[in-house]
Formats: C-alpha cells, sequence, structure tokens
C-alpha cells in the first residue's frame, strides 16, 4: 500500500496493521467506484474473477472491506476542512501530515 485507499474482497482483519490502518464499511461513493473500476479491469483484462463479482454485485460488495491508513484519512480530513473554512490547503496538509 503506498498511502492510498485499498479495497479489499473477503479481508482477514487479523491479517492487519491497525496501528497503520483503519478498517471501514464502503458508503456508496466507494461502491460506485470500486463497481466501475472492477468493470474497467474485466473490460481490458477479461477478468473471470471480475466478472463474477459483476455478476452477483448486490451480494458480493457487502464482502469489500476500505482499508484506510491513518496518516492519508489525516490529510484527507485537514483538506477538506482547509477548504470549507477558506484556509491554504497546503498548510493544513504540512499539518496534518506533521502530527
Amino acid at each position: 500500500m503506498s498511502g492510498g485507499i485499498t479495497y479489499v474482497l473477503d479481508l482477514d482483519p487479523a491479517r492487519v496493521n491497525r496501528e497503520m490502518v483503519e478498517l471501514e464499511a464502503l458508503d456508496a461513493d466507494d461502491l460506485h467506484w470500486l463497481r466501475a473500476a472492477i468493470d474497467k479491469h474485466v473490460r481490458w483484462t477479461g477478468s473471470t474473477v471480475g466478472a463474477s463479482i459483476l455478476a452477483d454485485w448486490p451480494r458480493r460488495s457487502r464482502h469489500f472491506t476500505k482499508v484506510m491508513p491513518t496518516d492519508y484519512k489525516r490529510v484527507l480530513q485537514a483538506t477538506r476542512l482547509a477548504k470549507s473554512e477558506g484556509r491554504d490547503v497546503d498548510a493544513a496538509i504540512m499539518e496534518a501530515a506533521n502530527g
């Protein structure tokens, strides 16, 4: 993982370093993005695994977990807050990144 969000199918929470990441349920935006990403993957690669996930999307989508690095989440939250308050986004990111 490189600092971004990951979506994992059938995640085993016991194998996760909870000091580095948070596990979250997918919201509607996540589900929309993930379905589109899997669809694109299937079209580009012919993936039978991806196709089987899409064929049973209502059930299979509930088996995904969002893995969010804690540092990345803090930066995203600081960015949203700075924008909503009209503050300098870069300064807010530096504050969040440096704790």
